[in-house]
């Protein structure tokens, strides 16, 4: 007799849970939530064939200009606001599409589109990427990864940031 109301909630559980899921392909995640959280840098190896990320490698040029407390994240296409049938997406502000551990999005009011923006994350690595997108306001550099864990896993962190001008 008690495995009947067993069996009956299990049921009923498994049926909300394929009924409440989105149809395969058209899953849409939220965004990462803006809570402000001190997170580590990056689990990911450098790669030891690009010398700027890692700590003995040159880093940013000593004519950088320097933003101390920078907000860092990290987005996906997912998260930008377009839909995967738009035509743009996965294309940045600059006309080219977005690059995983090469494109950023910058407010070109504070970091000129295309310049060089180095990353130094709180073990001292430091990552190296270009500015082809906007999107974000003030001393904000959001760093696009495919990865939608990984974009959540880095969460908000405020680091320094350097950077280097396109005419620079």
């Amino acid at each position: 007799m008690r495995s009947k109301p067993l069996f009956l909630a299990l049921a009923l559980a498994l049926l909300l849970a394929v009924t409440v899921r989105p149809p395969p392909g058209r899953e849409v995640l939220p965004p990462p939530s803006p809570a402000v959280q001190e997170a580590p840098p990056p689990a990911e190896p450098p790669d030891p064939e690009e010398p700027e990320t890692t700590p003995s490698g040159p880093g940013p040029p000593p004519e950088a200009h320097v933003i101390e407390g920078c907000t860092v994240t990290w987005y996906t296409e997912a998260t930008c606001g377009k839909a995967p049938d738009h035509p743009a997406y996965g294309v940045t502000a600059s006309g080219l599409p977005v690059e995983e551990d090469v494109t950023c999005a910058v407010d070109p009011e504070v970091i000129p589109l295309f310049s060089a923006v180095y990353v130094e994350y709180a073990d001292g690595t430091v990552g190296t990427f270009r500015a082809t997108d906007t999107g974000v306001e003030g001393e904000w550099v959001d760093i696009y990864t495919p990865d939608y864990d990984y974009a959540v896993q880095c969460g908000l962190q405020r680091l320094t940031v350097y950077w280097t001008g396109p005419e620079e």
